[in-house]
């Protein structure tokens, strides 16, 4: 017989409602093409057995609100929380750290800068950096940190995105900091999202941003 006793559904249900975000369950439902009562079900706290890990991957690729892979498939129970919790608490030190630096150059960047720009505020959500420009093609400007990307979280990322209410004069830069990582975004781009989004290379070695380009349009 199979052990759910791992899956702790009331905390899966609290990150799914987050994940949706302000999106009713229908329309995040057709987001990531799984079944709107099997949602409603789950935030109902009525599934006793723990969504496959595919199933959670997809919750995730339109999650809003910085839910993330790893989040759903720990409260799910697919993942050892004792042994996630030593890696993740290493990992998240070292990710906060990166953050830090990238941040340095990012600002040290737009100093050098001809547009005037102002930082509007720091957000959790959907940006780490959102600016307002006065004398460029874009009057705002959200820039997402991500030392850490895979193929998994990459989806992830596109789903933060969709949640910014965009405009044809919002500019978007996901900062990554390897060659692998900016690569990877051009070998999946998302296939409808109306943004203009960039990739950013960040370059902690010599602290610059070595290369930046357009992935879509909105």
């Amino acid at each position: 017989m199979t052990d759910y006793s791992n899956f702790d559904l009331v905390t899966f249900a609290i990150l799914l409602e987050k994940a949706k975000g302000d999106r009713s369950i229908n329309q995040y439902a057709n987001t990531i093409n799984i079944s709107a009562a099997h949602i409603s079900r789950l935030l109902r706290k009525l599934v006793k057995s723990p969504p496959s890990p595919d199933t959670i991957s997809k919750f995730a690729s339109g999650a809003c609100n910085g839910v993330t892979y790893n989040d759903l498939m720990l409260a799910a129970g697919h993942i050892d929380a004792k042994t996630e919790g030593i890696s993740t608490e290493k990992k998240q030190t070292q990710t906060v750290e990166k953050e830090k630096n990238f941040f340095k150059v990012i600002l040290s960047d737009l100093y050098t800068r001809d547009f005037e720009w102002s930082l509007n505020k720091t957000i959790n959500g959907p940006a780490n950096l959102m600016l307002e420009i006065t004398n460029w093609e874009y009057s705002n400007w959200y820039i997402q940190i991500k030392p850490h990307v895979t193929s998994q979280t990459i989806y992830n990322i596109y789903g933060q995105i969709a949640c910014i209410d965009l405009t044809p004069d919002t500019k978007i830069s996901v900062a990554v900091g390897s060659e692998n990582e900016f690569d990877l975004f051009f070998s999946k781009p998302p296939k409808s999202l109306r943004a203009n989004l960039y990739i950013m290379l960040i370059d902690l070695n010599n602290g610059n941003i070595s290369k930046e380009k357009k992935l879509c349009q909105y």
